[in-house]
């Protein structure tokens, strides 16, 4: 076995797409996003007799005032967790990685699922034994619905919830039209729209600048997609998906207040999904979900919403943290979370987690 670290694009995402578990946030182009905002990517992989049996995009962040970095592999690391020798391997290069980079802690939340068939152990046991402990907070959502797009428009239309069909039929009955703008006017548009519904659902977005990124870092390289709905000429809402290997996610959605009663985002995802099949996509990830849901909880909504098409309920496994400095890691996690529950209060006016089990 012997560690490489230095990978072509085209190389990394062909190993990483054709996972049966394909991981958009461990794409190249993932880490070139975050490089334009505060992230550094490492890529390492690990090859054993010329093939590569395990992959992890690892985005470093900088603590501020010290000399101290965090490590965090969003949906990675790509390996087989019982494969003893590759895994073993893996992580001790992973650390001497880390001890370079005065990494204090590596957080993963593999795209691995909670009821994965095991031949040995469970994944979770395998990551108990190599050190890591179970995270109280998530980065990404750990559960979500994924629907199989593979059957035929009428089959799938049938498979939703009557309420859905009901919606997707009203809103074409109103006018609704759901238009691709996957353009730099795209990206203008869903942002403004996307203002909105963030003063109306209290939650925190990333600037313009951010879109316009994933645009040129994404969209342009045929990973993403803009789509708008209007009435009447009028855009009234908007969705960006992200697509990679054979699934397709939905990974931002606004619409505005004024005009939630004609049902576009019902019609943007009827829209998409034929979309996504006519590419010769399997599977759409609707990308989040509460893990518990109940009418208090604060996605209550969103997860009505995505229940509606009647896709396979997936939990992942969640995040873990392996740490390398156990006395620092406490230190910092807990003034990691006052300093996210601060802002949370001043911008939001409380302490809430969207993504709470």
């Amino acid at each position: 076995m012997r560690l490489i670290n230095n990978i072509s694009k085209e190389f990394w995402n062909e190993f990483v797409a054709n996972q049966d578990e394909p991981a958009i946030l461990q794409s190249y182009e993932w880490g070139e996003l975050k490089a334009l905002h505060g992230w550094e990517p490492l890529r390492l992989a690990v090859e054993d007799d010329n093939k590569v049996v395990a992959a992890i995009s690892i985005l470093k962040r900088k603590l501020p005032y010290v000399k101290l970095n965090l490590f965090y592999a969003p949906r990675g690391p790509i390996v087989d967790f019982q494969n003893t020798q590759a895994l073993d391997f893996f992580l001790a290069e992973i650390k001497k990685v880390a001890k370079k980079h005065n990494a204090i802690l590596l957080k993963i939340d593999p795209q691995v699922k909670e009821s994965e068939p095991c031949t040995v152990k469970s994944v979770q046991n395998v990551l108990k034994e190599k050190g890591f402990v179970v995270c109280k907070k998530q980065i990404q959502p750990r559960s979500t619905f994924i629907l199989d797009i593979t059957k035929a428009p009428a089959e799938l239309l049938k498979s939703f919830e009557e309420k859905t069909r009901y919606n997707i039929r009203l809103a074409a009955k109103k006018g609704v039209v759901v238009k691709e703008l996957s353009t730099d006017d795209g990206v203008e548009v869903f942002y403004k729209i996307y203002q909105e519904t963030c003063k109306r659902d209290n939650f925190l977005i990333h600037p313009l600048k951010y879109y316009q990124n994933i645009k040129k870092l994404l969209v342009d390289h045929g990973l993403a997609n803009i789509f708008i709905a209007y009435l009447n000429d009028e855009p009234i809402a908007g969705v960006y998906t992200f697509k990679f290997g054979s699934r397709l996610w939905y990974m931002y959605g606004a619409s505005l207040s004024k005009h939630r009663n004609v049902m576009p985002n019902h019609a943007l995802h009827w829209h998409i999904i034929q979309w996504a099949k006519e590419k010769g996509l399997k599977d759409y990830d609707l990308f989040g979900i509460p893990s518990n849901p109940s009418e208090k909880h604060p996605l209550w909504g969103v997860y009505r919403f995505k229940k509606g098409f009647n896709g396979e309920l997936v939990k992942y496994i969640g995040a873990y943290d392996l740490v390398y400095n156990p006395l620092l890691y406490k230190i910092i996690d807990k003034g990691i979370n006052f300093y996210k529950a601060c802002i949370s209060l001043l911008k939001k006016g409380k302490i809430s987690d969207s993504l709470e089990e």
